[in-house]
């Protein structure tokens, strides 16, 4: 099977920045399915349970209601330090492919070792803010070695969470 994309030399910068990308998209889903599946996971053995008022959605959602099941809930406090260090890691991370993924491409070239995105940004109650984003290819190794990470942490995560549930 081959995914050769149109006028995209292989091996040129521009099929470098789409793997790059495509990278974080996959890599990141990998990754927050494991809170998903936590989610879940608590949700089925905490029924009753005050926090379980609301699914979350959303990152963000999803990680206040984890950390503060893994505070209140005795069963989940031993992960917690575990727990805390890896969703804060999902928000640093999460702005990164958020931006990348929410933006479009300002220019199909490489210059001085970034390419450059636009994101509008809306805000609640004010107008819309436009900015730039630059994927900087220098930066490019230690994002992909921290979803990687990510991915890897959060799946053992998930899966000491199913076993402390049971």
């Amino acid at each position: 099977m081959t995914f050769d994309l149109p006028k995209v030399e292989y091996g040129s910068d521009l099929d470098k920045l789409f793997r790059s990308v495509g990278f974080v998209v996959v890599q990141w889903g990998y990754a927050e399915q494991s809170l998903d599946l936590m989610a879940a996971a608590i949700f089925h053995f905490a029924k009753g349970h005050p926090l379980l008022k609301r699914r979350p959605k959303h990152l963000e959602g999803k990680v206040e209601f984890l950390t503060e099941c893994f505070a209140s809930l005795p069963v989940l406090r031993p992960l917690q330090p575990e727990a805390d260090a890896m969703l804060a890691a999902f928000l640093r991370i999460g702005k990164v492919r958020n931006d990348l993924v929410h933006s479009a491409i300002g220019d199909f070239s490489l210059k001085d070792g970034a390419f450059m995105f636009l994101k509008i940004d809306v805000l609640p109650g004010a107008s819309h803010n436009f900015r730039q984003v630059f994927f900087v290819e220098s930066e490019w190794p230690s994002l992909r070695k921290e979803l990687l990470h990510l991915g890897k942490e959060s799946q053992s995560l998930a899966r000491k969470v199913e076993k402390a549930l049971q």
